[in-house]
């Protein structure tokens, strides 16, 4: 079966061997009252590529997310973005249920974001948490949403899981992912003095089971002192440390090449999703370009939940992401360790099923019909 269901986007595997060894799993001490010697060599490196003063290492985001939201919700006034990621969400979530108020501005709408802090009644500075990222796939003009908050005294908070590993300082037309891999704060040109707080996964593009809290020295350190994670939850373990390690390593050595393999990949990708567009699937519909995590959909839920089962009983793993108003996406994911032949492989599956899908004859009729409006 070959894999896009993976969100390894670089391909990154670390293998015991390519480790090397260690002496304990775990060091058996909370990270605040002992970070381990890898965790601070991590957190400092981590801290250098995406342009921060600090960095935190943790298991999971979530844990993270635990630890920012329990120390701003006793300074701050909190504004999320609608459409925030679950795990972040989680995290928020233990805010309001110890009576936390949070104010919700629409997805990606930097006009509501400005009308929402503008009409709020609380005299704290405010605290914006977002995805980098948008559902359709765009990125967050971060330094647009900076100059919202930092003249009142606040910040921002963005997990940026979806950009680490893959976009970083100045992009281009030649380079739309820019250079590096340092993520959100590399790629919106913003200093590493900016009132920024960056979460990341680091189990998609550098393949490490790990998360990153990075941004201001003095706020970082004391998350790091006081968090409740920090204090009663197991650090991350050795292996995931050595893990990060390698990870940037091989980022320094080799993401460059990597990243432009994978952007070369998409593009063919995308030459034969527009063919099967206008020959047999004229429903069909991607959300994202430049992103390794392309979500697709059909015309009805019936059409796009039909071609994943279809894809899987041809031998191919996708995901199936559950939407509003009982839509579904299926996701492809395509990593630097595919190859042109996995991709073609793919796109032949799709135009073979094509026409098994339910209401292929009224799909492909409405577009006949609409083509010839258009013609006359």
């Amino acid at each position: 079966m070959i894999d896009f269901a993976s969100a390894l986007y670089l391909g990154l595997q670390h293998p015991a061997a390519q480790l090397g060894g260690y002496t304990t799993l775990t060091t058996g001490t909370p990270a605040s009252l002992a970070a381990a010697p890898l965790a601070n060599r991590l957190a400092a490196q981590a801290a250098e590529l995406q342009g921060c003063e600090a960095g935190l290492v943790a298991p999971s985001t979530l844990h993270l997310a635990i630890d920012v939201f329990d120390r701003i919700a006793r300074t701050h006034a909190l504004v999320a973005d609608e459409a925030l990621y679950p795990v972040m969400r989680w995290g928020l979530e233990r805010a309001v249920g110890l009576g936390v108020p949070v104010t919700w501005f629409r997805h990606g709408d930097l006009a509501d974001l400005a009308r929402r802090i503008k009409q709020r009644r609380s005299a704290r500075p405010p605290a914006v948490m977002t995805d980098a990222t948008r559902i359709e796939g765009g990125v967050v003009p971060i330094g647009r949403y900076l100059k919202l908050v930092s003249s009142r005294g606040g910040f921002i908070v963005v997990d940026h899981s979806q950009m680490l590993g893959l976009m970083g300082e100045r992009p281009a037309l030649r380079h739309p992912w820019g250079r590096g891999g340092g993520g959100a704060v590399r790629y919106a040109g913003l200093t590493s003095a900016q009132p920024v707080l960056l979460l990341a996964s680091w189990a998609k593009a550098f393949g490490a089971p790990l998360a990153t809290l990075c941004g201001p020295d003095a706020l970082v350190r004391e998350i790091a002192r006081d968090g409740p994670t920090q204090s009663h939850c197991s650090a991350a373990s050795q292996a995931a440390l050595l893990a990060g390690l390698n990870a940037l390593e091989i980022n320094r050595r080799e993401g460059a090449q990597l990243r432009a393999g994978l952007l070369l990949l998409l593009r063919h990708l995308h030459v034969g999703l527009r063919w099967l567009m206008r020959t047999c699937m004229p429903d069909l519909q991607v959300s994202r370009r430049d992103h390794p995590l392309q979500q697709m959909h059909l015309e009805t839920a019936e059409r796009t939940l039909a071609l994943h089962a279809g894809l899987r009983s041809s031998g191919f793993r996708t995901a199936l992401l559950r939407q509003h108003h009982g839509r579904y996406a299926l996701a492809v994911v395509i990593r630097a360790n595919h190859c042109v032949d996995d991709v073609d492989a793919l796109l032949s599956a799709m135009a073979a099923l094509a026409v098994r899908l339910p209401g292929h004859e009224r799909v492909t009729a409405s577009r006949s019909s609409m083509e010839e409006r258009q013609h006359v």
